[in-house]
């Protein structure tokens, strides 16, 4: 199995666990993370070394204690992503997306996007992130030609519009695609007549 391949199902429990905790929470250090979801200190600290290694948490920031410094860690993109398939609630990890990468407008309308476009949209992202280490709007540009194959419901598609909006830069650029994608279209089908 591929060192970056992160399959929820094949997910340890207590990497799991501090996945959820930490999309739910502002950046820690791993011993407010172990007090956090009630879990042994070394056990704990593996767990991290493992997820740093798997490049789904880094540091965040620095705290201080008693004159020492301590690392403060949150999700990378891809832990942003993975957090998403295993089930991290969504509006909470927006905001603290948006704390954490204030200036990547694409993950945040990613975040914001999936609970609407669905699970299955998760392999698009997952393969994105794994593949850059971070996710950019080809991406969601490839996420939205995927889901042409398994068109949305009226109200699932205003949804979709409501939430893109939110974001004018991305928006413009999926008007733009779409309007490529239509000029493209109406060529081929007029080779085809």
């Amino acid at each position: 199995m591929p060192k970056n391949k992160h399959k929820e199902k094949d997910f340890p429990s207590l990497q799991r666990r501090i996945i959820l905790y930490l999309s739910q929470h502002a950046p820690q250090n791993i011993n407010e993370t172990m007090k956090g979801i009630k879990g042994q200190y070394k056990s704990s600290w593996m767990a991290f070394k493992s997820l740093k290694r798997k490049s789904l948490i880094q540091v965040a920031e620095q705290s201080k204690y008693h004159g020492r410094e301590f690392p403060r860690y949150w999700l990378t993109e891809q832990g942003v992503v993975l957090a998403i398939s295993l089930g991290a609630e969504p509006q909470t990890l927006l905001r603290k997306t948006i704390e954490i990468y204030p200036e990547n407008r694409d993950l945040h309308l990613l975040v914001d996007i999936t609970p609407i476009v669905g699970k299955n949209a998760l392999d698009v992202l997952r393969l994105a992130a794994l593949t850059n280490g971070h996710v950019e709007q080809d991406d969601v540009d490839f996420l939205l030609a995927r889901q042409l194959r398994n068109p949305f419901s009226p109200e699932v598609t205003k949804q979709f519009i409501k939430a893109m909006k939110k974001y004018p830069a991305q928006y413009q650029r999926l008007k733009d695609s779409v309007e490529l994608v239509n000029r493209k279209v109406s060529e081929l089908s007029d080779l085809i007549k």
